[in-house]
């Protein structure tokens, strides 16, 4: 998780002056922006049901292998845990969105859990050994002794849960997807190299955490401890948005009960997040500049990078992006902001329908070259060069380029949303 916003995302005095008159669609506009609401609400929920349903599915898989650890049930919780993702790495676009999953508001319906969930890059060391130290994996500090190896703590939820980003270090990660992954995968010791297996819960470019760890090495026991219970958190916290967005659950009547003009904007402010700062800049652009890991790769500023499921990672948060601007998730499919705003500007719908459809021509550029040529994401940044003619950056560039017409094409709705001085990118 990047914390990005100097402010809140919502100034809803301001905002409410602009909505005094209600829904100002022309009589003769087919979509509403009741329409738009309601068909983005059924969209969340569906969203983080799915990936509920899915992380279920990892938690009994996970299980099987604390059970009986071995090299099969080791493999089949990896698969399992990549196939969650999918469903979760859509939602990322209700980030950003003044809603329960990172809203700093004191009502009771701000959870507030997003660090909790999906918090990176993690600073391995803080939740167990590691074999190969870098500059990232020092043992100063607080990094001095991991969580599994100080046997005086106990592990609970609630006390991963108090330690989790301690004293307010975003390295210092103990719960969530990524400590899962990394329970599961272990450090990735290897130099940026294609993939080994398309399957990649067998791909053994990644981390290969040894099933010995949850057998004969020591600390075993703890290991398993920490990775029954820290599904079983991330299990909470995704109960727990799925409950808050149900029909009749506390944040869903909250968002429906708004102004319009003021539902709309959280609505933007996600994809408009999404696309000009978190993942073209803080998911895409650092590791492409950055020097965590071996060989200075970058690699350990990877949003899944014990796994190598990075791409995946940058091609469902792109999704999530489309799925909003278009209204549309699986089979779900209804009024949508690109809708909205050719009704009210054909020619501005036009120009924000053709940068979604480009950036997300980008971004499939990135998944084809993992999936069909067996390029991982650490590899792809190594040869992209700093002018922007590999595909990361060039995808980087039309998700920035998309922020942008997004936030023009909710000025031509009378909606103001941030501006990109608003966001706290990571300095390149």
């Amino acid at each position: 998780m990047r914390k990005i916003f100097k402010f809140m995302l919502i100034a809803v005095v301001a905002i409410a002056l602009q909505a005094c008159n209600g829904n100002d669609d022309k009589p003769e506009t087919k979509v509403t922006k009741k329409a738009v609401i309601e068909n983005y609400a059924n969209i969340v929920y569906t969203n983080y049901n799915e990936s509920l349903i899915a992380a279920k599915a990892m938690q009994t898989k996970i299980e099987a292998f604390i059970a009986n650890p071995t090299e099969k049930t080791m493999q089949e919780a990896k698969k399992a845990w990549l196939e969650a993702r999918e469903p979760y790495g859509e939602s990322e676009v209700f980030r950003g969105s003044n809603g329960p999953i990172d809203s700093e508001s004191k009502e009771e319906w701000a959870i507030n859990n997003e660090g909790q969930i999906n918090a990176w890059p993690l600073n391995e060391a803080y939740i167990d050994y590691v074999k190969t130290k870098t500059d990232w994996t020092g043992d100063g500090g607080i990094y001095k002794q991991s969580i599994i190896g100080n046997t005086s703590v106990e592990i609970t939820k609630e006390k991963l849960a108090s330690l989790n980003e301690m004293g307010g270090d975003e390295a210092a990660v103990s719960t969530g997807w990524h400590a899962i992954e990394f329970l599961l995968w272990g450090q990735d010791e290897n130099k940026p190299a294609k993939f080994t297996d398309k399957d990649l819960s067998k791909n053994k470019s990644a981390g290969m955490r040894p099933v010995e760890d949850y057998t004969t090495k020591p600390n075993a026991d703890r290991r398993k401890t920490y990775l029954k219970v820290v599904t079983e958190l991330l299990i909470d916290d995704l109960t727990d948005l799925v409950n808050t967005w149900a029909p009749k659950g506390m944040y869903r009547s909250v968002f429906m009960s708004l102004k319009e003009d003021v539902a709309l904007k959280n609505i933007i402010e996600g994809p408009q997040f999404l696309a000009a700062a978190e993942l073209s800049n803080e998911r895409m652009l650092v590791p492409a500049y950055g020097t965590n890991g071996f060989d200075g790769s970058g690699q350990e500023d990877e949003h899944s990078c014990f796994s190598d499921n990075t791409h995946r990672d940058v091609y469902l948060n792109a999704k999530g992006i489309v799925n909003v601007l278009k209204g549309e998730y699986g089979s779900i499919k209804g009024a949508s902001i690109i809708d909205l705003v050719k009704a009210k500007d054909k020619k501005q719908g036009a120009k924000l329908e053709k940068a979604t459809n480009d950036m997300w021509a980008a971004i499939k550029k990135i998944n084809d070259k993992a999936q069909k040529e067996g390029v991982p994401f650490d590899m792809m940044i190594l040869s992209e060069g700093k002018n922007g003619e590999g595909v990361v950056l060039k995808a980087e560039a039309l998700l920035k380029e998309l922020g942008g017409v997004i936030r023009e094409s909710a000025a031509k709705l009378g909606i103001t949303t941030a501006t990109d001085e608003s966001y706290e990118n990571t300095p390149i």
